[in-house]
């Protein structure tokens, strides 16, 4: 089955009839109802029994629904996914009517996973329909990320930059990233090669001492001591942001310019991601640097590529190469159809990051006024409001000091 079946995997044993009349009063209520159904409902599936599938995702949708709206308020509850299992479900049995109904319920409550959609043979019954390429063009314009940044408008030139703050970043023998140098060891993870292979290791050091795990929040401190210390001993981790938060401080100590980098969508639902940009004097050059997935990106030729190049290519539909060495917490490699052509082609609709590179950049709290975000022109949203906002590639990526 290629269908999405939204979380729920996790196996608790309960007759259906049971759940289904079951008043529920509290989330662990509804929680163990949900995981209870998911049991029966995965057994429908490799049963084939569409039908029962069907009935049961339904059950999960009026549950959610009979709450009441302050216990719906704590709970998250993706109507889209499951609203889509339904018409995946109803599309298996040759249920048009009611497939095209739950599909466009689907995309209305926000499931927009437009690539997934294309793939999915579960709609292969409904696909050729009139309703269902009108629906599917309207997900095209909010899910097909790769051609949403294609679509972008490009960005303009500032003339008068000199009315823009300045971008700085935090000496090396700074007390603070001097601590930071001897924490992490890093004149000996550095080695003693050519600039580029310091900045490959340092990245996969980090990559490897601290784990991702994006399903929890960072420890309070927002400095690279702070963050990596409750790490050291395997039992937790840190987000991307976490990540390239230390990466950048790491960078910053051993004498590179360097920003972390927050890439965000065009619309925000949930999900965005966050890299390094170090700059190498070798190259002449910032080049794309990412923590979590211990990911660089070349051109066809192997050459080390900018964030901005990176986007160019993206929309331009040039060639990339993602180095082989690229994984996921050293489990999964990743993928570079699905990393570049999808995640980070949603992810690169626009740009933010601090003016101020340094030791706990986000340790005072945050203020929009300490940002610089690069969107294209044309573009703006509300999410941004306070930072200084530019259209101008130019200043944003400008050679540091």
């Amino acid at each position: 089955m290629k269908r999405l079946v939204y979380t729920l995997l996790i196996l608790l044993v309960c007759n259906f009839n049971v759940c289904k009349a079951q008043a529920i009063s509290s989330k662990e209520a509804f929680n163990k109802t949900y995981k209870a159904l998911g049991t029966e409902l995965n057994q429908a599936l490799n049963e084939k029994n569409y039908a029962k599938a069907e009935q049961l995702n339904k059950v999960i949708i009026s549950n959610y629904e009979s709450l009441p709206e302050s216990l719906r308020k704590e709970i998250w509850f993706n109507y889209g996914g499951q609203y889509y299992n339904v018409a995946c479900y109803e599309s298996l049995q040759n249920k048009k009517k009611e497939a095209l109904k739950h599909f466009k319920l689907a995309y209305k409550n926000g499931y927009v996973s437009y690539k997934h959609i294309l793939e999915d043979t579960d709609l292969d019954n409904i696909r050729k329909s009139r309703e269902f390429k009108k629906i599917l063009a309207k997900i095209r314009e909010e899910g097909d990320y790769l051609y949403i940044l294609q679509k972008s408008s490009s960005y303009a030139q500032n003339e008068r930059t000199d009315t823009l703050p300045q971008f700085t970043y935090m000496d090396a023998d700074d007390s603070n990233l001097i601590r930071v140098r001897e924490y992490f060891k890093l004149d000996s993870v550095a080695g003693k090669g050519d600039e580029i292979s310091k900045i490959k290791n340092i990245l996969t050091y980090i990559h490897n001492k601290i784990r991702h795990d994006g399903q929890h929040e960072n420890p309070k401190g927002r400095n690279a001591i702070a963050l990596a210390e409750p790490c050291k001993d395997g039992s937790r981790g840190l987000n991307c942001r976490g990540l390239a938060i230390v990466l950048n401080e790491c960078y910053l100590s051993m004498g590179f310019k360097s920003r972390f980098i927050t890439c965000l969508p065009k619309k925000y639902i949930n999900d965005c991601h966050v890299i390094n940009a170090a700059y190498s004097k070798t190259l002449n050059k910032w080049i794309w640097i990412d923590p979590t997935n211990n990911a660089w990106v070349m051109d066809e030729k192997g050459n080390l590529l900018s964030i901005q190049e990176v986007r160019e290519r993206l929309r331009k539909g040039l060639p990339l190469v993602l180095n082989k060495e690229a994984n996921w917490n050293n489990r999964e490699q990743i993928v570079q159809e699905s990393y570049l052509y999808n995640y980070m082609s949603k992810n690169l609709y626009y740009l933010s990051c601090t003016l101020n590179s340094e030791f706990g950049a986000e340790d005072k709290g945050f203020k929009p006024s300490r940002y610089a975000t690069l969107m294209p022109t044309g573009y703006s949203n509300d999410r941004e409001k306070g930072s200084y906002i530019v259209n101008d590639d130019k200043w944003f990526w400008q050679t540091p000091n």
